[in-house]
């Protein structure tokens, strides 16, 4: 890599990750987050991955050794289990610390997907400038945003999603095995996060190739298509080298799923046993895709298109895309039909409750690769530059206050979505959260709150949010008033200011010290980058 484009990266990774991190809420936000810290805690602790938390049992599966074990994957335990291991240092007996830094794990990868989105962008020929551009409007403008200061773990499923398609189209234009390794290694770890993105390994391993591929016929014979690819593939130089680094691709692939079945195999004594059958009072997996799919699609409560609008001009830079490098084109296509289609076919497709439709998020920066191909008239600069105005207030709205008071003040019980399947295309929370803002009881609700939030350990501020009490199932409204969370502002740097010092899990002047200065520098080396690569 030139000398400048490397600063160029480094200085996104910076910019970005300090604004993810003053963006972040400091605290784990939902119980799926409290579950992956704590198997991290364990896994730091004590080597083993087991569900230690009195207060969670609930929701634990037992396992073969009788302990209780958590029926999420390895996934975001173990890219959290590092920072959890930093917050041990120093007096931190309640675990604020850690709780506060494993909260960050996700504007981390956050970061990182930054910069590899920039040099994918300068693979596909994009100049410096434009790939700087584009890669911010990604981080700030669309889902990534929410993705990145959050405890789901959907943003690092989607780091790995780029990093895999990247380092796959890189192996195809070097005609590196390398390359096309490391891009298996990053796309086999994906299904230590959730089973499901393992229907992208074929998608992604086929960015290996330089043999254009067509479509196959949607009727009639596809026996002349068939033949068509065996030509291409095995009669031809380059057609045989694109197919071992396919089998490179897919080979490294598989260090995941081992890795997969070997957690399965000691957690529940079966390498495909999950557990995620076994959880207690969970509805059926499976819904109605003439919900789900035009749900996550086009409806105000989880369209991508309302919550990510920059996805609108996706539409128009995909031919430009395709020109430039078509299987990267046709394959995101292909991956996003695959990842809807099954996504839509699940009782819970929204992924509630969270904002946005969340498990859409690991596609979402493929499709950022398009708008570097945007047409430049005059009309569409202006269209351009409205949509993404578009795209940063509503991730601007997401981040202003907790999600969970949207759901809370509709009285809605845990599960919802498996009796209501059509409750998004008539709620929104989108659309109500302006409402949230200006609603008169705000100033009177954090003042007169009576706690900071719901759930155990009242001493501890980080800890996840538990829900309401079976006697307050009607009156959540009322219920929700007795907790500040609900009321101030999202991010940490709004609410750990009113807490007493006591009560403030990290330092917060040196935090905001350090984490400005990361900015100030990220800033720096993306102006040097930027001014070195004019000049030359």
């Amino acid at each position: 890599m030139k000398h400048g484009l490397g600063w160029i990266a480094v200085g996104l990774f910076l910019l970005v990750g300090a604004v993810y991190v003053l963006a972040s809420p400091g605290r784990i936000d939902m119980i799926d987050g409290q579950c992956r810290y704590e198997v991290a805690r364990s896994l730091v602790e004590i080597g083993q991955p087991t569900l230690r938390d009195p207060m969670l049992q609930w929701i634990a599966v037992r396992g073969r050794d009788g302990r209780p074990y958590s029926h999420y994957g390895l996934g975001a335990s173990a890219t959290g289990a590092p920072l959890v291991a930093l917050g041990k240092l120093g007096n931190d007996w309640k675990g604020e610390q850690q709780r506060f830094l494993f909260s960050l794990t996700s504007a981390v990868f956050g970061a990182g997907l930054a910069s590899v989105l920039f040099l994918f962008f300068l693979d596909l020929g994009v100049s410096p400038g434009r790939a700087v551009l584009w890669t911010l409007v990604n981080a700030f403008a669309t889902l990534t945003f929410i993705g990145a200061t959050t405890t789901f773990d959907n943003i690092q499923q989607a780091f790995f999603v780029l990093g895999a398609a990247w380092l796959a189209y890189r192996s195809a234009q070097r005609q590196s095995l390398g390359y096309a390794v490391a891009g298996g290694l990053c796309a086999g770890w994906l299904v230590n996060f959730v089973e499901h993105l393992i229907l992208l390994w074929p998608c992604l391993a086929l960015m290996c190739s330089r043999v254009s591929i067509t479509w196959p016929p949607l009727v009639g014979d596809v026996r002349p298509w068939l033949a068509q690819l065996w030509t291409a593939f095995w009669r031809t130089t380059a057609g045989r080298a694109s197919l071992q680094r396919i089998v490179a691709f897919s080979a490294a692939c598989g260090v995941g799923l081992l890795i997969f079945g070997l957690y399965n195999l000691l957690r529940f004594g079966h390498p495909l046993n999950t557990g995620k059958f076994a959880i207690p009072g969970h509805p059926s997996f499976w819904g109605n895709p003439l919900y789900g799919i035009p749900g996550l699609l086009l409806s105000p409560g989880k369209g991508v298109l309302w919550y990510s609008p920059p996805i609108i001009l996706a539409i128009f830079g995909y031919a430009g895309l395709r020109n430039r490098a078509p299987l990267v084109a046709r394959l995101t296509l292909l991956a996003s039909v695959v990842l809807v289609g099954f996504v839509g076919c699940i009782s819970f497709y929204g992924g509630d409750w969270c904002w946005g439709p969340r498990y859409l998020l690991p596609v979402l920066p493929l499709w950022s690769l398009t708008l570097a191909f945007l047409p430049r008239h005059t009309f569409a600069r202006w269209a351009t530059a409205v949509v993404v105005v578009a795209g940063l207030g509503v991730q601007g709205l997401g981040l202003s206050l907790d999600h969970q008071r949207f759901f809370l003040e509709r009285c809605l019980p845990p599960h919802f979505w498996a009796t209501d399947p059509g409750f998004n295309f008539r709620e929104s929370a989108l659309l109500a959260r302006p409402f949230e803002l200006l609603d008169p009881v705000n100033p009177s609700a954090r003042d007169k709150a009576c706690w900071f939030r719901p759930g155990p350990y009242d001493d501890t501020n980080t800890y996840c949010l538990f829900g309401l009490a079976p006697e307050w199932a009607d009156d959540s409204p009322l219920w929700a008033l007795n907790f500040e969370v609900f009321y101030v502002g999202r991010p940490w740097i709004i609410w750990m200011p009113r807490q007493p010092r006591e009560r403030q899990p990290i330092p917060i002047r040196w935090w905001l010290f350090g984490t400005l200065t990361a900015g100030a520098i990220g800033c720096g080396l993306l102006t040097y980058g930027l001014r070195a690569k004019t000049e030359e």
